[in-house]
């Protein structure tokens, strides 16, 4: 099997990153372990070394952005495949060897995710990733088996390996060199999100992103935030950096047609779930302008000039009504209930 680093950004918490190691232990074959011990102020080095001495450890005083961890973990990656990996997982068998199956399987494959369950109550998919990531034509992220807060359960209904928009990157396998020539993760959207923006700039760069249902993690999801007990940044960093998706991957023409209709969601959504995503809304309106002006304006520029895949030909992964509505107001809280066909023709 070809040998993968796996990539591990790490706070705190000794109980969880051995839960973690000791499964990729149990589980994978040739490998490398890559850890940022970023702003730890426990004892999860002496933990990591106990039971994977030959993790190769690095630390960071201060706490940097998942995004910005991520990509300095991939830098000093040696192996031809990095594979982001949340700290806060257990990896099943034959995890990786499937995922590389699938990767090495599709001509124009960049990355893949595996499924995704619940740590928890393992019948159920988990909020991050699910059974493989989609957007709506309003930028709205939902997955198989999980649309905004309705989770599904398992039934073996999305055991088929195909093409996604995004994803998840709680576990992401990645070709090493390729994600690097794409920029790797915008480290200015701190964390969350990031993944979705790399993959949506690898489709219109005529990559393709793949769902592996063959390979199951189970995820507890957000450890990092509860401990931190930073919610309400949690929500900003959402909303500020799913409008920056937009503005940064639409096309002009794209951008124009979807953006009042974007705007009117969002002010609903403000009202509906205040105070959070209220402060969260207001955040975002006085940063975005000046953010849009001095960074993203650059960034967007590049990105078009570079663009092989149009709107249009992408549009058969993104669902064209809006998810939001679609769950909200008309109930829909499974992937079955969308009839969305994703033509690949």
């Amino acid at each position: 099997m070809t040998k993968t680093d796996i990539l591990i950004v790490h706070l705190n918490g000794e109980e969880i990153i051995k839960n973690c190691l000791e499964s990729i232990k149990k589980y994978t074959t040739d490998f490398n372990v890559y850890i940022l011990l970023n702003g730890t102020t426990d004892k999860s080095e002496e933990v990591i070394k106990k039971i994977y001495p030959k993790s190769i450890v690095f630390k960071k005083d201060k706490i940097i952005g998942f995004a910005e961890a991520s990509n300095f973990l991939a830098k000093k990656a040696k192996s031809e495949f990095i594979l982001f990996l949340n700290n806060d997982v257990e990896v099943d068998e034959n995890w990786l060897k499937e995922m590389l199956t699938t990767i090495n399987k599709h001509k124009n494959c960049i990355a893949c995710q595996p499924k995704i369950k619940s740590y928890s109550d393992r019948k159920m998919f988990e909020y991050a990733g699910a059974g493989g990531g989609f957007i709506d034509k309003y930028g709205y992220p939902f997955c198989r088996g999980r649309i905004f807060d309705s989770l599904e359960k398992d039934t073996n209904q999305y055991n088929d390996e195909i093409r996604v928009f995004w994803g998840c990157g709680v576990c992401l396998l990645v070709k090493r060199l390729e994600f690097l020539e794409l920029g790797g993760f915008d480290e200015d959207f701190f964390m969350y999100g990031e993944e979705t923006d790399f993959c949506w700039r690898a489709n219109i760069y005529g990559k393709e992103i793949y769902y592996c249902p063959k390979s199951t993690i189970y995820h507890i999801g957000s450890y990092s935030i509860k401990k931190q007990g930073i919610n309400i940044k949690k929500d900003y960093l959402h909303t500020r950096n799913h409008i920056i998706l937009l503005l940064k991957n639409y096309s002009f023409s794209s951008l124009i047609k979807i953006m009042p209709m974007r705007i009117i969601l969002e002010a609903t959504s403000s009202i509906r779930f205040f105070p959070n995503k209220t402060i969260a809304g207001l955040m975002t309106l006085v940063v975005l302008p000046f953010e849009f002006i001095f960074k993203i304006r650059k960034e967007r520029k590049i990105i078009q000039s570079k663009r092989q895949i149009s709107d249009d030909q992408l549009s058969k992964l993104v669902y064209p009504r809006s998810i939001a509505l679609d769950r909200f107001l008309n109930g829909k809280g499974k992937f079955s209930d969308l009839n969305f066909k994703i033509n690949l023709n």
